[in-house]
């Protein structure tokens, strides 16, 4: 049994629980204000980010996203490998994990996340800039446009079955649908890849969080919309 200290809306966090689900993997969940530097939080990790796992029956602490994967990877040999079966799947995997996790956290995430919802957290609260929600969306459409020239030869994002590159993008892109921040009428591939993603019923429980005062558009839950 693992412990999961995480946000609802930190895309790191969902990835770590789909991987998790996808594993067969049985984890209690801990919400984590992050912002707030709780005393015993910042103990465990001094960065003061999410997702941190506790292997209870090591009493390891993991932190990182791309590093509790693997960690959960090599704990659990006995189930599907997400990551790849071979050292080019891997490679591919690993790369477009890190791909959506510093590139487009970077480059769009981060700036829809903090506009959106944790400026609010700060001393003195800031309404959201226009123009720098404009250029996240900007770049969005790079991305999307990347994702579909992958998915012009592959079913999935890494190769033609599901990785945790498809689980690294997916948790990105429903952090920017949880807040109507993509026209999926320009993307109708990216929209049907993460249909399929979403049909998976281990991204059943993302769908499920919500953030008090903030409701996402009526098509976020939907599996076919």
């Amino acid at each position: 049994m693992y412990r999961l200290y995480y946000h609802p809306l930190c895309p790191f966090s969902r990835k770590v629980r789909v991987h998790l689900t996808a594993k067969g993997i049985d984890f209690d969940l801990v919400q984590e204000n992050f912002w707030e530097r709780r005393k015993e939080f910042i103990a465990m990790n001094p960065a003061g980010t999410v997702p941190i796992i506790f292997d209870n029956q090591n009493s390891n602490l993991v932190i990182y996203s791309s590093v509790i994967c693997e960690y959960i990877e090599e704990r659990h040999t006995d189930t599907k490998n997400y990551i790849g079966e071979n050292f080019v799947k891997k490679s591919e995997a690993r790369r477009l994990q890190m791909w959506f996790d510093e590139k487009f956290y970077h480059e769009i995430t981060k700036y829809i996340l903090n506009e959106r919802y944790f400026n609010r957290f700060l001393p003195e609260k800031k309404a959201p800039d226009s123009d720098i929600l404009r250029v996240a969306r900007r770049n969005l459409n790079i991305h999307l446009s990347y994702i579909e020239f992958l998915l012009e030869s592959r079913k999935y994002l890494a190769c033609d079955q599901i990785s945790i590159a498809d689980f690294s993008a997916a948790s990105h892109i429903s952090i920017l649908d949880y807040f109507g921040d993509i026209n999926w009428h320009h993307y109708s591939p990216v929209k049907d890849w993460y249909c399929l993603i979403k049909s998976h019923k281990i991204f059943n429980e993302i769908l499920k969080d919500r953030i008090p005062n903030v409701s996402p558009p009526e098509w976020y839950s939907k599996l076919d919309f």
